[in-house]
């Protein structure tokens, strides 16, 4: 997931340097019209975690926000610290935090749209032509928490969706797998018009899982919002992991 460069900036004063790659179809959309969310886990898996694991030599703390959570949580199964110790490897993921995060278990052949009852939230707008999803007032809810004037530039800037992530299969998530029992994180955002607290919590619950649990008073983006309260959750979250 993409996070603020005050965000950033402070997560790099801690032991906890962040590596904050954007997903292919989100930094080109004119690729992204049939990039499918299985497509996401193996770019994830092969330009972000490998390079890091098997080349740089670092363990891995995976956060991802929203949608991310989807092929984000897939990517990492088999990755886990203790499974590549075993295979004769130095390092390995930590485990995983969720930001704001959608948790479909993926696995059965349902697309997200398919997991969150066969419609788009109401503040998406479908293109069909395009095979893009469009959010035409992105302020109210993706950051109604952010002064007016940045809240503007940040809409401005802001990308549109691949459909067909969407649309297509999720792949089978790893939160609930034996390997990352006790290193999963969630943040709650409060205040999110996108995906409202009580959603997250229903998910959550959905899951089965146990949590580790973290609230942080902010609409859908707490990265841009609020930067330092974030940055110190997740530093919370990181240390619980690397104590395991």
């Amino acid at each position: 997931m993409g996070i603020s460069p005050t965000c950033s900036s402070s997560l790099a004063t801690r032991p906890f340097p962040p590596f904050c790659p954007q997903l292919a179809p989100r930094a080109r959309i004119s690729l992204s019209r049939n990039v499918t969310a299985e497509d996401d886990k193996n770019y994830i898996i092969n330009n972000m975690l490998l390079p890091i694991l098997d080349h740089e030599e670092h363990d891995v703390i995976l956060l991802t926000h929203s949608y991310s959570s989807i092929p984000g949580s897939a990517a990492v199964a088999g990755l886990s610290k203790a499974e590549r110790t075993k295979e004769g490897k130095k390092t390995g993921v930590l485990g995983q935090i969720m930001l704001a995060a959608l948790l479909a278990k993926g696995g059965d052949g349902k697309s997200v749209k398919d997991a969150f009852g066969g419609h788009f939230p109401p503040h998406i707008r479908p293109d069909p032509e395009a095979s893009l999803l469009r959010c035409d007032d992105r302020i109210p809810p993706l950051y109604n928490d952010i002064a007016p004037a940045h809240a503007a530039v940040v809409a401005v800037s802001a990308m549109a969706q691949g459909m067909t992530a969407f649309t297509s299969p999720c792949p089978r998530a790893s939160w609930d797998s034996e390997a990352y029992r006790g290193r999963v994180g969630f943040v709650r955002t409060t205040q999110d018009a996108c995906i409202p607290v009580q959603v997250q919590q229903m998910m959550l619950d959905g899951t089965g899982v146990e949590w580790i649990v973290k609230d942080v008073e902010s609409a859908h983006n707490a990265q841009i919002s609020k930067p330092e309260e974030l940055t110190r959750v997740l530093v919370e979250l990181a240390e619980v992991f690397e104590k395991l």
